[in-house]
């Protein structure tokens, strides 16, 4: 406990037996006094909207409710109510403006009568102060338990960055691997026969050789196709060439409709007000979160039909992705590590650009009623570069 804490304990017994006759004194005007304190807190500016909650404040009660000798309890209780007060909104000036007009409503009262009531007064405002001081520390409490809160969400967030960062670059260390191996087990691989086959059709032109030329030429031809699809379908993952050519809502059309002819699913996308270009980053996002997306659905969902919805609002785009199929348990898959990862990913990439993510899953197929998952998530526009 502070000192000003115990100095203010001893000021509460100090002050309790003067307290107790100005209380005796005041008993017979209690009702008056309390009407005159509610009209005064509906009046005033400040404290009107706060009235019913202010006229609640237990400034002195009666005789046998004085805390003689438990000063501590008495500070304890007045704190919580402070610290409620400031849960519940209510200025901390509120509070000092509404103990002030009771104790002006209380004056007239207790300065009337034969014997001197200044000493009554003095009492009084003594202990509206104390009261006044332990309510206030009550908003020091909540302040400092706030503070406290959100701090700790700042370091949970730091450290969900960190590990996000991490998770970031494992994925791209493992994107990078499975390029690496694409390139040399699939195009490496047909450049070195590519190679060969040039080599013999040399030889065989110097022999004359003519029909062993035309069947190496042919397979050379069809190794040169195999390595051209090979390009495309890495390059198509990567972001198609329709993406710099012709815009991001072409390219995300061109990606569902390859999606669709390879999957067999039926995909409608339907996007609206998107003529306006979104931040790169945005539009990176977003594609990658779709690829994660179907790529789940085609290969867990067991679906017939998606359907894909981006929409551009004022402040925010959207993008939500449902799907017919069986559907999955949301929480218990969220909370094992090794299913959650696509998942987590999507989550990590969408919250890092300050949006939100949505994952709503109805398990099994039912005859009747809704069934599939749908992932929605939308990324803010506001003050967002374009570029």
């Amino acid at each position: 406990m502070t000192g000003d804490n115990r100095g203010a304990e001893r000021a509460v017994t100090d002050n309790a037996q003067s307290l107790e006759r100005a209380v005796i004194h005041l008993a017979a005007q209690a009702s008056s006094v309390r009407k005159c304190w509610v009209q005064a807190l509906k009046r005033c500016t400040s404290c009107g909207p706060y009235a019913a909650v202010l006229a609640q404040l237990h400034v002195v009660g009666e005789v046998g409710d004085l805390p003689s000798g438990k000063a501590h309890v008495y500070r304890t209780e007045s704190q919580a109510q402070g610290q409620a007060l400031a849960s519940g909104g209510v200025p901390a000036e509120c509070v000092t403006i509404a103990i002030a007009l009771y104790l002006e409503c209380c004056v007239p009262n207790l300065i009337s009568g034969k014997d001197n009531g200044v000493q009554r007064i003095l009492a009084f405002a003594c202990w509206a102060s104390l009261y006044q001081f332990f309510l206030l520390s009550g908003y020091s409490l909540h302040e400092a338990a706030e503070r406290a809160a959100l701090e700790e969400k700042i370091s949970l967030a730091e450290r969900r960055v960190q590990d996000f960062s991490v998770e970031l670059a494992d994925a791209y260390e493992a994107e990078r691997r499975r390029l690496a191996r694409d390139l040399h087990d699939e195009i490496g691989h047909d450049l070195i026969v590519l190679k060969l086959y040039t080599q013999v059709i040399a030889l065989d032109l110097k022999k004359g050789e003519i029909s062993q030329v035309r069947r190496k030429l042919k397979e050379s031809v069809s190794l040169i196709k195999h390595a051209l699809e090979t390009v495309r379908h890495l390059t198509f993952d990567l972001g198609p060439a329709i993406w710099n050519e012709q815009g991001f809502v072409p390219a995300i059309r061109f990606y569902v409709q390859q999606f669709a002819a390879r999957t067999g699913l039926k995909v409608g996308l339907r996007s609206a007000r998107l003529n306006g270009a979104l931040p790169a980053r945005y539009e990176t996002a977003l594609y990658k979160v779709l690829q994660g997306a179907l790529a789940n659905i085609a290969a867990h969902a067991n679906a017939e039909r998606v359907a894909i919805t981006l929409q551009r609002n004022r402040d925010s785009v959207m993008m939500k992705i449902e799907d017919d199929g069986r559907g999955f348990n949301v929480g218990k898959t969220l909370s094992t590590p090794p299913k959650c990862f696509g998942l987590r990913a999507m989550q990590d990439r969408i919250e890092l650009l300050g949006g939100t993510i949505t994952f709503l899953s109805h398990s099994g197929r039912r005859p009747a009623g809704r069934h599939g998952t749908t992932i929605e998530f939308v990324l803010p526009l506001q003050e967002v570069e374009t570029k």
